[in-house]
């Protein structure tokens, strides 16, 4: 069931519905929040829709960089899987 939970992102107050508990819900608003402050620090932008996007993007790029290790993770336990299969058989 969905709750909703209260989340303070860079000063604004913003209502969601989740199914995740307050733990998650927390550390994704740390997280985000903490994107944010680092691109604050590391630009001159100063619009809170410039940074907010700004750190979307910088987190966007984590995670399609995360999401090829993971594929390339995935390709090379299969290989080290049929590797070890073709030992055993032989």
């Amino acid at each position: 069931m969905k709750k909703v939970a209260e989340l303070r992102i860079f000063g604004h107050k913003l209502l969601v519905k989740s199914d995740e508990g307050e733990e998650y819900i927390r550390a994704v608003e740390d997280y985000l929040n903490t994107k944010i402050e680092e691109v604050k620090e590391s630009t001159k932008a100063v619009s809170t829709l410039d940074l907010a996007l700004l750190a979307a993007l910088n987190i966007t790029g984590e995670v399609i960089k995360t999401k090829e290790i993971l594929e390339r993770l995935g390709r090379k336990s299969e290989e080290l899987a049929h590797e070890i299969d073709r030992r055993l058989v032989s």
